[in-house]
């Protein structure tokens, strides 16, 4: 599971913190409309500060839940990410969407837009052949045996 811990964390967060917020205003707004009712705000102040404080914890809750699940889609797209290129290594540097979406268990649309994001950051190259598909190059697969750290130091 891709991020789960992070993804029940979120999901926990959220659940404790959509109850907080909906009490939280509640007594605000019970709290306020003591204290136009009856004029004097040093008895009737209690209600509102305590909904006032609910609803910014819940609020806060809400955005770590938010950052939290995140950082889940973050852990399972690169996990996704991996697996395309693990499979450009395998096939020797050379992808179609179609083959990594069969060969991954991903869906076209997530290993089109990984191979997208990759050609973007000028990872991989596209390459169009003759017929028209569109085939995915991994440079650094295809021309590994021409690093320079492969090969034995020169000295000058």
């Amino acid at each position: 599971m891709e991020g789960g811990f992070k993804r029940i964390g979120a999901l926990f967060l959220k659940v404790i913190a959509l109850p907080m917020v909906s009490v939280g205003l509640g007594a605000m707004l019970y709290g306020l409309f003591q204290i136009l009712n009856n004029g004097d705000p040093d008895h009737q102040f209690a209600p509102f500060a305590i909904g006032v404080t609910q609803t910014i914890f819940g609020s806060l809750l809400w955005i770590l839940a938010k950052k939290l699940d995140t950082a889940a889609h973050l852990v399972r797209y690169r996990r996704q990410q991996n697996r395309v290129v693990r499979l450009a290594q395998q096939r020797g540097g050379r992808l179609t969407v179609t083959e990594a979406a069969a060969d991954t268990g991903l869906t076209v649309e997530e290993v089109g837009d990984i191979l997208k994001r990759m050609a973007d950051g000028g990872y991989v190259e596209i390459e169009i052949t003759d017929s028209g598909m569109i085939v995915y190059r991994f440079p650094e697969v295809l021309f590994a045996h021409e690093k320079q750290w492969s090969r034995g130091v020169e000295t000058a």
